[in-house]
């Protein structure tokens, strides 16, 4: 596992590596010693949910649904604002807007 740790590093930080050959890459597998077929092929061709199963990893789900309406919160409450002296309602400024008025 150690092996396959220093691969996914040097992988990680050499853009050459990560973007070139498969056989620049299997040159790398020589060289840190790893030799499981399975394993060398996973990595040399970047098949990362082979590699997991190599490894022994569980798959990741993830669910994108949004939460039921128990989970959503309440609106906060204004009351206590001490900054509520301006009851006009804002407005948006821009290029020649008309100047704010003073009190």
């Amino acid at each position: 596992m150690g092996n396959v740790t220093d691969y996914l590093a040097r992988v990680g930080q050499d853009a050459a590596l990560r973007h070139g050959s498969p056989a620049d890459r299997e040159a790398l597998l020589t060289e840190l010693g790893i030799d499981d077929d399975a394993t060398r092929e996973a990595l040399a061709y970047g098949d990362a949910d082979g590699l997991r199963r190599l490894l022994g990893g569980a798959q990741f789900i993830a669910t994108q649904m949004p939460d039921g309406p128990e989970r959503e919160k309440e609106a906060p409450d204004d009351e206590g604002d001490e900054d509520d002296d301006n009851d006009e309602p804002l407005k948006k400024k821009g290029p020649g807007s008309p100047p704010a008025k003073e009190r």
